[in-house]
């Protein structure tokens, strides 16, 4: 019996031990946090050049989606305040307000992570070792997260989202994406890995980073302008009846603003998990890059036949 009780004790006491190290490991994510990386700077501002596919690992599926993505869907108005998924968090120019949901004892059993404006829904992570609702759960633009620390880390597990955008350029996104976040707070500072794995449309992960910085205030939400109005902007096109589509485009248009203009090759215009490598450099064999080195077409015409999407 004795034997038994210290062999209890022992347990419990490295129990607390272990309790202790986790707590001490967990960091406190609460307030308001803003961009502050210069990374991808074209994606969090007017987004990507249609068609450019490179660095990222689209396979053929996602090629053929991007390519006949219309850039006038939004001009629906049943689609004007459609969210992007949860990915959008890095992807976009907003941040997030988080706030912790605590049990009677106190301890964090969710975070909350809210948004400025419509295009991203609220996010719960739920902390307490819960486990995602089955694969034909509803889907929705937020997503289901459950989160862990890892030392210093938090882990987040995201699923069950609807189909959407990878980014703006038309790279689509399905309900079969999953996300896995990884924050890292040093002190006013947060760092955020994104890792998106969808077999539907990628052939590999594609992954992201940024840096938020946390500030003492952050736009209403209730400003107005954070949330979406539907306003027809083309005369006669968003009745409710109508679509943007758009059929696969022939290979020279397709080509015009990209090879034309910035000189870029179809083997790094259409992407892939090659292309996300140093060593896919090699592998452009007669390369030329237009002669100027920085904002390389404000100055030159686009052919009128260029694809603006």
């Amino acid at each position: 019996m004795r034997a038994a009780a210290c062999a209890l004790a022992a347990l419990m006491t490295l129990a607390a031990l272990v309790y202790a190290d986790a707590a001490r490991a967990q960091f406190d994510l609460s307030g308001n946090w803003v961009g502050e990386s210069s990374e991808d700077p074209l994606e969090h501002t007017a987004g990507g050049y249609p068609d450019m596919f490179a660095g990222i690992p689209v396979n053929e599926n996602g090629r053929q989606a991007g390519l006949t993505a219309p850039g006038d869907v939004m001009q629906e108005l049943n689609r004007q305040c459609e969210p992007w998924p949860a990915h959008y968090l890095l992807i976009g120019p907003w941040g997030g307000r988080f706030a912790a949901l605590r049990d009677a004892a106190g301890q964090v059993i969710a975070w909350t992570l809210s948004s400025p404006a419509y295009d991203r829904l609220p996010m719960t992570i739920w902390m307490d070792g819960r486990s995602p609702p089955p694969a034909l759960s509803l889907h929705t633009y937020a997503g289901y997260s459950v989160g862990r620390w890892e030392g210093d880390t938090l882990v987040i597990s995201t699923s069950l989202l609807k189909d959407g955008y990878l980014l703006d350029n038309g790279m689509p996104s399905s309900n079969r994406e999953t996300d896995t976040f990884f924050l890292t707070r040093y002190g006013d500072e947060m760092t955020i890995m994104l890792v998106v794995n969808d077999p539907v449309y990628l052939e590999a992960p594609f992954v992201s980073a940024r840096t938020m910085k946390l500030v003492g205030g952050l736009s209403d939400v209730n400003d107005p302008i954070l949330y979406c109005m539907p306003a027809e902007t083309i005369e006669g096109f968003t009745d409710g009846y109508h679509s943007a589509i758009q059929l696969p485009p022939k290979e020279a248009a397709q080509r015009t603003y990209l090879q034309g203009i910035y000189r870029l090759p179809p083997v790094a215009t259409d992407g892939g998990a090659r292309t996300m490598y140093p060593q896919f450099a090699k592998q452009l064999v007669g390369y030329k890059p237009p002669d100027c080195k920085l904002y390389c077409a404000q100055n030159r015409r686009v052919p009128e036949d260029a694809i603006s999407r």
